[in-house]
């Protein structure tokens, strides 16, 4: 019997970066708690953007934010997972000098801190994603702020640009992991979206086998590896669907949503 349902947002449920999403949702997730099962929205976005997207039924719900750093109910904040800030520091600084045309972020877990107001990545997180934003003039000022999350940004190859040499400078000290095209987000070693699937699991008494998890890249791995139920949507890259116990339709499907039905 499945207990908790824990499910990545973008290239899952919706299209990157939109705060548009397919109304039945709230009508089964609404069901589902009322039933009993605990839904936990397990996102690299921000608490205010789940909340966002989810605003009919937010009250209901749990989440898991800034991927896998951040777990809270709607109140409140039940665990967070922050970064040196020596880690995080020494990553934007590799950033500016090695990465030119990459950008970047960093975030606690209420806000995103970015450099230049007028950027891409500002008005995309902010007006895309529905994110809390600051501008800030030097990110490495920033002193004990719990800062959760750092991510790089580029428009369509972040990855590739990032793999040569910032992913592997940074892959045994941090959790660094694609989040898509667009992001590589890097979190406190060993840190993951399965954590804090597994802090709940210890929270409430749940074993994996009583856990469903639903996503499509690569920071969603660990979760659906480690979940007795998963599936990765189709349109997921092909490793996502390796490490899934099955796969449903894609996103612009509504595959997750079809399988949540058989849930009730």
């Amino acid at each position: 019997m499945i207990k908790l349902i824990a499910t990545d947002i973008d290239g899952t449920l919706v299209k990157d970066g939109t705060l548009i999403i397919d109304p039945e949702y709230m009508t089964v997730i609404s069901k589902l708690i009322d039933k009993g099962i605990i839904f936990t929205v397990c996102s690299g976005r921000q608490f205010s953007s789940e909340q966002k997207l989810f605003a009919p039924i937010k009250d209901k719900l749990m989440y898991i934010t800034d991927g896998g750093t951040v777990v809270r109910t709607p109140d409140r904040i039940l665990k967070t997972y922050p970064m040196s800030n020596e880690l995080w520091k020494d990553m934007c600084r590799m950033v500016r000098d090695e990465l030119p045309a990459c950008d970047y972020f960093a975030a606690n877990p209420d806000l995103c801190y970015a450099e230049d107001g007028a950027s891409p990545i500002f008005h995309r997180l902010r007006d895309s994603y529905g994110f809390e934003m600051r501008e800030i003039d030097d990110l490495t000022k920033l002193e004990n702020d719990d800062i959760i999350k750092f991510t790089v940004y580029h428009p369509d190859s972040c990855e590739e640009l990032c793999s040569p040499h910032f992913i592997p400078a940074w892959k045994d000290k941090a959790h660094v992991t694609s989040a898509g095209k667009e992001w590589v987000d890097c979190n406190r070693s060993s840190i993951s979206k399965w954590t804090a699937v597994s802090f709940l699991m210890d929270k409430y008494n749940i074993a994996p086998d009583e856990v469903c998890c639903f996503g499509d890249n690569l920071n969603d791995t660990e979760m659906l590896k480690g979940a007795g139920e998963s599936y990765a949507v189709s349109n997921a890259r092909p490793e996502v669907i390796a490490a899934a116990k099955h796969t449903c339709a894609p996103y612009w499907e509504n595959g997750v949503l079809e399988v949540l039905k058989r849930f009730l």
